[in-house]
């Protein structure tokens, strides 16, 4: 099973079937410039910020036919990082971070095609991108947990993993982007990302999942809401 199929594989099998395969989905390099030009052109916050998004990794997104239409980027470099130290053999230093994008692109791309099966239809607004954000920071921190537990002895997962993935995860982000709306974005969904998953990390793996569905169906303020409620 290729990487790709096994996290949207693990996605699907917690929060809901989306009906395709992401790999079908995959952009060449040319796609990749073309939709970032368009994106750059386009209005509203999506094309006022598109330019200063990392290209390491990008999800594209419009509705088309009323349908709506997807497209994942991955720089070569990451690719060429993934195949070499594949995470299906264990985490590392020098691969965490192509697979923390490898991820992300991946949870966009299912937590938009879920929303959008449930009627949500304004998917540039500021809210929604802020939703897939936060979602994808607390997937990301989570699955990274399930592959560091399987490579461990014990098949457990320590403190020190915990210390290691938060470190990789949150700590290592910056926000030196130009544009005030992305630096507030991304600051703003770290900081909320890192507070739910330390709450998940003091639940049972069951509860865990049931809270993580119940969360991944709210909006981004109930997000906020929620995440803010919590002790």
């Amino acid at each position: 099973m290729t990487l790709l199929r096994e996290i949207q594989n693990l996605l699907e099998q917690t929060y809901g079937k989306i009906g395709v395969n992401l790999e079908d989905f995959f952009l060449n390099s040319d796609r990749h410039k073309h939709l970032a030009r368009l994106s750059s052109h386009a209005s509203g916050v999506a094309g006022a910020t598109a330019g200063q998004i990392s290209d390491l990794g990008r999800t594209f997104l419009r509705v088309s036919d009323d349908k709506l239409r997807v497209g994942i980027y991955y720089q070569p470099s990451v690719i060429e990082a993934l195949e070499k130290e594949s995470p299906q053999f264990g985490l590392t230093d020098d691969n965490i971070l192509p697979f923390m994008v490898f991820l992300e692109e991946v949870d966009h791309a299912v937590h938009a095609s879920l929303k959008y099966l449930e009627g949500y239809r304004d998917i540039f607004a500021e809210e929604f991108v802020r939703d897939l954000e936060v979602q994808a920071k607390v997937d990301v921190y989570l699955i990274l947990q399930m592959y560091c537990a399987f490579f461990n002895d014990d098949k457990k997962l320590h403190d020190e993993d915990r210390r290691w993935l938060k470190a990789c995860v949150f700590d290592a982000e910056h926000f030196a982007y130009d544009e005030p709306v992305l630096a507030q974005r991304y600051r703003e969904t770290n900081r909320l990302g890192r507070r739910y998953v330390k709450h998940l990390d003091t639940l049972t793996p069951k509860r865990r999942t049931t809270e993580i569905r119940k969360f991944r169906k709210l909006d981004y303020r109930r997000k906020q809401k929620r995440i803010q409620s919590l002790s």
